[in-house]
């Protein structure tokens, strides 16, 4: 493999926090910026190349002393070898109009599925297997170009009909139906060889975001899809950088290089550069990073903070140091209160509470220190959508304010809950 996501020489051990094998997958394939994007028609739906500048700086450290930044290395591409991933449970399903999939379903499909748009480092939507995307004024025409010489798996031949024909497949789909009814999607012709026009029931100046992923965004080869919708889970046929090669359920998913792979490196180089990479699904965290260690598995992914621990000051059977790539996910975890309900349906009770609780006090008991952030959003510093105002605005742990805040509710006459003044609150978690 290229070491553009695993950056030393050969097949080394490494764990990374969250989509570890989707950086791998990926890397495989090409990153957003190997697929140039036609933006010369200027409008104002357009989808183009926005600058490589991330909100955050690679070397930035946000709130607390956690740096996940990912170093960028100077590397040379090498071909050929393989890979081996663990991941945390097999896949859902391999039919990106049906199944809903978490990191280790969506990291199978993105390495045998191509998206129509891809996401680059800024967080702006860009073409991929699309050469071009504009919308209308109000945003409820979205026409596209796709990209020329792209072929399926099969020998099948990627044109604007094979989009116009995934329509009602993903309409039928549980998972398309829902994603479809939420971009507002009405219609989706072939108006071109290559060109497609959604046309949407109102205007979505986001709709770029719903052409990134699953299952609208991720292309698959329709005819095949109709022909066996159950049975193509076990043989996928996309677009993508690998094909399948084979798959033994609950026990190993094998995809081979497609050598017909439409995408090149920022040099012209083909891709991908793996040879195959194979998927384990290995449920136990701790069989999971002895499998590592041992070398049974190339690489692991784990959402896990014990692990992440763990794994900080493990040595492989050769005593070399495990490499990790952790990454501060956009997920926070928290509670919710019913604010229908008294006691809760008082700001003072909320506002109180929130300033009563240490998220870091939490985060220790849970074995995260040096870890986990505590949460201010529901984005992470790591991402391009990480707002510093909102950090700061956040309540900070105040216990001795939250408890003045209360005890004003606490002792209000006309407090929601009914009780008598001065009796306490009554709180139920669940």
């Amino acid at each position: 493999m290229g070491e553009t996501a695993m950056r030393r020489k050969g097949l080394y051990r490494a764990v990374a926090f969250l989509a570890a094998a989707g950086l791998i997958a990926g890397a495989c394939g090409g990153d957003d910026d190997s697929a140039p994007a036609d933006t010369s028609e200027e409008t104002s739906g357009e989808v183009e190349e926005a600058a490589e500048e991330p909100a955050v700086e690679a070397g930035d450290e946000a709130e607390g002393d956690v740096d996940t930044a990912i170093e960028e290395e100077e590397s040379t591409a090498i071909y050929g070898g393989s890979i081996s991933v663990g991941v945390e449970a097999e896949a859902t399903g391999l039919r990106p109009w049906e199944d809903t999939c978490s990191s280790p379903c969506y990291n199978m499909m993105i390495s045998v599925f191509d998206k129509l748009v891809e996401m680059n480092v800024s967080g702006a939507y860009v073409p991929y297997l699309a050469e071009s995307l504009t919308s209308n004024e109000d945003f409820t025409v979205w026409t596209m170009t796709l990209r020329p010489g792209v072929t399926f798996h099969n020998g099948v031949e990627l044109t604007a009909q094979s989009i116009a024909d995934m329509f009602p497949i993903q309409q039928a789909g549980a998972a398309g139906s829902s994603a479809i009814a939420a971009a507002n999607l009405a219609t989706v012709e072939a108006t071109g060889e290559l060109e497609v026009t959604y046309t949407l029931t109102e205007g979505g100046s986001a709709f770029p975001a719903s052409l990134s992923r699953a299952p609208i965004g991720m292309v698959f080869e329709p005819a095949a899809a109709a022909a066996d919708p159950e049975g193509f889970s076990m043989a996928p046929v996309g677009t993508g950088p690998f094909v399948i090669d084979s798959r033994d359920l609950d026990n190993e998913t094998t995809f081979v290089r497609n050598d017909s792979y439409w995408a090149t490196d920022p040099d012209g180089n083909a891709l991908p550069y793996l040879d195959s990479i194979s998927f384990r699904p290995i449920p136990d965290e701790g069989t999971r990073l002895d499998a590592l260690l041992s070398g049974t598995v190339n690489a692991m992914q784990t959402l896990r903070q014990g692990t992440i621990r763990d794994a900080r000051n493990a040595r492989d059977e050769d005593g070399a140091d495990i490499t990790l790539y952790e990454h501060q996910g956009n997920n926070v975890g928290g509670g919710m209160y019913n604010v229908l309900v008294p006691p809760f349906d008082d700001v003072r009770v909320r506002r109180a509470l929130t300033h009563m609780n240490s998220q870091e006090q939490v985060i220790e008991a849970l074995g995260g220190t040096g870890i986990s952030l505590p949460g201010t959003q529901w984005f992470s510093p790591d991402s391009p959508w990480w707002s510093e105002k909102v950090a700061e605005a956040w309540p900070k742990f105040d216990f001795e304010g939250g408890v003045a805040i209360l005890t004003e509710y606490i002792n209000d006459p006309e407090r929601s809950d009914g009780k008598a003044v001065g009796e306490s609150i009554d709180v139920e978690l669940s």
